[in-house]
Formats: C-alpha cells, structure tokens, sequence
C-alpha cells in the first residue's frame, strides 16, 4: 500500500511538473507512465542489478 501511495503522490506531481512546462498531453501522459512503471517495478528492477 505504502508502494501504492508514494507511486500515486510522486506520479501526479510529475505529471503535474511535465504540464506546467510543456502544456502537451502527449509529454504528460509519458511522464505519467514512466513514473507509474518506476514506482511499481523499481524494486525489481534494482533486485536484478544489485
């Protein structure tokens, strides 16, 4: 849950970050995404190099 939640908070303000500088929903959404994707697969990402 706690994943879940700094997953969501850092995300949205990323997201928030890429809108107020490029105004494109293009940008956003892939900021959006790539956070999401860091959030929840990081640790298993760092598993595998560490």
């Amino acid at each position: 849950m706690a994943r879940f939640l700094l997953g969501l908070i850092v995300g949205v303000a990323s997201s928030g970050i890429a809108w107020a500088l490029t105004h494109s929903l293009h940008w956003t959404a892939i900021v959006g995404l790539v956070v999401l994707a860091l959030a929840w697969f990081g640790e298993f990402i760092l598993d595998d190099l560490l």
